[in-house]
């Protein structure tokens, strides 16, 4: 039985020991979840990333993530999206289309997504005062090849505040602040549905999603944040 034990985990593939990205070691299996609250901190529902695959890529390490999100009867909101993340040794680049997908999944379960744009990157290290490069996504959704809907999202004005600590479930980290302006637009059927917004995301060096996020309307009022509970 040990022998053949040991012949297994011999021939387990590389890819499932755990690869590092800009300093975090990551492997297919770990996991994080996310607890949201509404602006009166009442829990309205919780996200789920899994880790789904780590893999060498031209250079790069590459992340893939399975994102679900429940409701605050811990009812599934939508079936499970993915996620990427490429580690380019400088840079954290985070890949968008999984989350837009999932999001409109129900409204258009049968439509094919084409991504034009799809960046928002994190550098290695974050400077208090640092301005971040925008991040951006435009995506059309087609059902039989007819255009049904255009997304578009433009997150600007990124900056970076003084490091400090923060305790949240899963723990306490050393964060910055990262402030930034969103703008999105759904035009549906030709019909434009805009919204300004406000985010605020804590970001620890180590850790690969944010340990705190908070989103504010155009006015600056807090319409609802969500936290970091769990890393397994």
């Amino acid at each position: 039985m040990k022998s053949l034990l040991f012949l297994i985990v011999l021939l387990l593939p590389v890819r499932l020991m755990a690869q590092d990205c800009l300093g975090m070691p990551l492997k297919a299996g770990m996991g994080y979840e996310m607890q949201s609250f509404s602006a009166k901190d009442k829990p309205n529902g919780r996200m789920t990333y899994l880790v789904k695959d780590v893999r060498k890529e031209a250079g790069a390490t590459v992340v893939e993530i399975e994102f679900q999100s429940f409701d605050e009867k811990d009812k599934s909101r939508q079936a499970p999206s993915r996620i990427k993340y490429t580690c380019t040794g400088n840079e954290l680049v985070a890949d968008l289309s999984g989350l837009a997908m999932g999001a409109n999944q129900q409204t258009f379960k049968d439509s094919e997504m084409k991504i034009k744009a799809n960046k928002l990157a994190y550098p290695r290290t974050l400077t208090s005062g640092q301005t971040l490069a925008d991040g951006e996504m435009d995506a059309d959704f087609y059902t039989n090849g007819q255009l049904m809907m255009e997304m578009s999202m433009r997150v600007t004005n990124r900056t970076v505040g003084p490091k400090e600590s923060l305790t949240v479930p899963a723990g306490t980290f050393e964060i910055n602040k990262v402030s930034a302006d969103m703008e999105m637009k759904n035009r549906v059927m030709g019909i434009g549905i805009p919204a300004s917004l406000k985010t605020v995301s804590y970001r620890a060096a180590n850790q690969l999603f944010d340990i705190r996020a908070e989103t504010y309307n155009k006015n600056g009022k807090l319409m609802g944040y969500t936290v970091l509970s769990k890393i397994y």
